[in-house]
C-alpha cells in the first residue's frame, strides 16, 4: 500500500514540474517538425512512465525479435489498460499515439499532455477515429492499439503499407491489485515485441 502512495506522490509531483515543460519552445515552435516535436514530447513523457513503474520496485525485461523498419509501424496488443499503456509508453522505441477514454481529458494538466502526444479521443465515430489514427501514421507517428481495434489496424496497414508489429507483456496484471485498497508491487515483466509483418501475414498467424 505504501509503494502506491509513494506513486500518487510521485504522479502529482511530476504532472506540476511538468507545467513549465508544456509551454517550452521547442513543443510550441512551429518550425520544428512534427515528429521531432513528438520525440521531445515522447522523451518526457517515458521518463514519467517509467519513474511509474520504478516505483513499484519491478524488473522489466524486453525481447525484440527483429530490429524495427524506419518509418512508423502499428503496435498491436491483446489487451491494453491502464498499466500496460503505461508501461508500453515507456519502453517502446518509436513515439505512439493511442485511443484514450474520453474522461481522462477532463483533468487540464493531462488533457494537455495527452493533446501534445497527439493521443485519439474515443469519443467520436469510428469514421473520426480512424481518419484521426491515419493522419498521425501519415504524418510519421507510430500507433498502438488493442486486439479490439484489429480491423482499424488492418485496413491502416493495408491502405498505408504500414507493417504491424505484434507486442506481448505479462506480468502486468500483478503489478498493481485491489479494487478499494490498491496494492503496488514489484515483479518481472516481460515485453516481447514480435516481428513486423504486413496485413496479410498477420491476419494469416490470428487465423
Amino acid at each position: 500500500m505504501f509503494r502506491y502512495w509513494f506513486l500518487t506522490v510521485y504522479i502529482v509531483v511530476s504532472f506540476l514540474k511538468s507545467m513549465k515543460y508544456l509551454y517550452d519552445h521547442e513543443l510550441t515552435d512551429p518550425r520544428i517538425s512534427y515528429m521531432k516535436r513528438m520525440q521531445l514530447i515522447h522523451e518526457h513523457a517515458k521518463k514519467f512512465t517509467r519513474g511509474c513503474i520504478d516505483q513499484s520496485g519491478s524488473v522489466i525485461s524486453i525481447h525484440q525479435q527483429k530490429k524495427l523498419p524506419d518509418g512508423p509501424v502499428i503496435y498491436v496488443h491483446r489487451e491494453l489498460n491502464l498499466v500496460t499503456t503505461t508501461l508500453l509508453i515507456g519502453h517502446l522505441e518509436k513515439p505512439v499515439a493511442f485511443f484514450a477514454k474520453p474522461h481522462l481529458f477532463r483533468y487540464p494538466i493531462l488533457k494537455q499532455w495527452l493533446q501534445k502526444m497527439a493521443v485519439i479521443n474515443q469519443h467520436q465515430t469510428d469514421e473520426q477515429i480512424l481518419e484521426e489514427a491515419k493522419e498521425r501514421l501519415m504524418a510519421g507517428q507510430s500507433l498502438l492499439l488493442s486486439e479490439t481495434y484489429s480491423a482499424f489496424a488492418a485496413t491502416l496497414a493495408e491502405e498505408l503499407a504500414c507493417p504491424l508489429v505484434p507486442i506481448e507483456t505479462s506480468g502486468t496484471e500483478r503489478l498493481l491489485t485491489g479494487k478499494i485498497i490498491k496494492r503496488l508491487r514489484p515483479v518481472n515483466v516481460d515485453l516481447l515485441i514480435k516481428a513486423p509483418v504486413m496485413v496479410s501475414d498477420y491476419i494469416q498467424k490470428r487465423a
